[in-house]
């Protein structure tokens, strides 16, 4: 399998289902270990885990993970924007924010002359040939770009421009354009995702740039046989006012736990589940999985969930396969844990929350072949 997405119990101190009951940090960790192992020994060579976790336990988690996985093999720690409503303001901090802990069973292939290589496993979007990507990224440093003659596209007027119309970009050289291209080299201060010096290699291998406004935002013009790829940012923001909010290339926002647990109930119509993660999270990492020996997103692969609760990462599998008629599969885990005495799932008729999975799975199921069938997007 080449994913892994598990979302396990929170160690709140209190007697939860396992029979290794986490009433300590030790005991929590002792509850872990053995699954965390099986699962690296699930994975594909290519593959990653996805673990959703809080403060209580991140840090053992990161330790305990080192020690199986490898500290090589970690990739990342994302931060997930959870919610934007605050409430009443908790002492000394809120809470609005939860980790992902990503890691490989093997991040480096082989070794050679040239030592082990690390692999492109997480991939947000590629760009293929004669499509246009911007450079500007917003939490980069400024950073001065030289352009020689020639290598850029105007779609503004010919003439001579000694400044940029947006404050965002510092033209250090005046720019005289002829024949829609730039005449002399010239330079360009602003925060670029490239370097000047990735910036030269990329003329070498043919990449050309294009200005479409006097703003001079700046975008790279891949020509035949060139593609860029982009990797996903550490902090996945869900506030959609946010222009840096987190997007896939197949999905259009990753939503937060308010919405997530309405997403839920109108699924079911009443409330069966506490606190669920948004499909839209699960399925955008899932969406991230990337074939590097293909150079490609696979389509086609198992995901497993040994703490598979709601059955979210199964509604996730099903959505993502509905958007880009993938084959994925899924592999849940989950004990047949009581639901609570008085709860709506019990008063729906849900015995055990495996029940609860099994249920949401066949509706979600059901929705998605509606909509197959009707041919309406998603």
């Amino acid at each position: 399998m080449r994913a892994v997405y598990i979302d396990p119990p929170y160690n709140t101190g209190k007697d939860l289902s396992y029979q290794d009951h986490m009433m300590s940090h030790e005991e929590w960790c002792a509850m872990m270990e053995p699954r965390l192992a099986l699962a690296r020994v699930l994975l594909h060579e290519d593959g990653v885990i996805f673990i959703s976790i809080d403060d209580g336990e991140r840090a053992r988690l990161r330790l305990l993970c080192d020690a199986i996985f490898g500290e090589e093999n970690f990739i990342c720690e994302f931060l997930w924007e959870k919610t934007q409503h605050f409430g009443r303001q908790k002492l000394n901090y809120y809470s609005n924010a939860e980790y992902i802990l990503c890691f490989a069973k093997a991040l480096y292939a082989g070794g050679g002359s040239g030592g082990p290589k690390l692999k492109e496993l997480l991939v947000e979007r590629v760009k293929t040939e004669l499509l246009d990507a911007p450079l500007f990224n917003a939490s980069n440093r400024e950073a001065a770009l030289t352009f020689p003659p020639g290598t850029v596209l105007f779609h503004i007027p010919d003439g001579v421009y000694e400044r940029a119309a947006s404050e965002a970009y510092t033209l250090l050289d005046p720019v005289t354009v002829a024949g829609g291209y730039n005449e002399g080299a010239f330079s360009l201060r602003f925060r670029s995702r490239w370097s000047n010096e990735t910036v030269q290699k990329e003329i070498e291998n043919g990449t050309r740039f294009l200005v479409k406004t006097e703003g001079f935002a700046i975008r790279a013009v891949y020509g035949a046989g060139k593609s860029s790829r982009s990797a996903p940012r550490q902090i996945l923001f869900t506030n959609q006012g946010n222009p840096l909010c987190t997007k896939g290339r197949l999905t259009k926002r990753i939503d937060t736990t308010e919405n997530a647990s309405r997403e839920l109930k109108k699924l079911f119509g009443t409330e069966v589940f506490s606190y669920p993660k948004p499909v839209s999270l699960i399925e955008y990492l899932i969406s991230l999985v990337f074939d590097p020996a293909a150079g490609e997103h696979p389509r086609d692969f198992l995901v497993l969930d040994f703490f598979a609760g709601s059955a979210t990462t199964a509604h996730a599998v099903l959505s993502l396969n509905a958007k880009d008629g993938g084959a994925r599969r899924f592999i849940l885990v989950q004990r047949p844990e009581p639901t609570p005495e008085g709860s709506a799932a019990r008063a729906a008729g849900y015995g055990t929350i495996a029940e609860v999975g099994k249920a949401r799975i066949r509706l979600a199921g059901g929705v998605f072949r509606e909509i197959n069938l009707t041919g309406s997007g998603i």
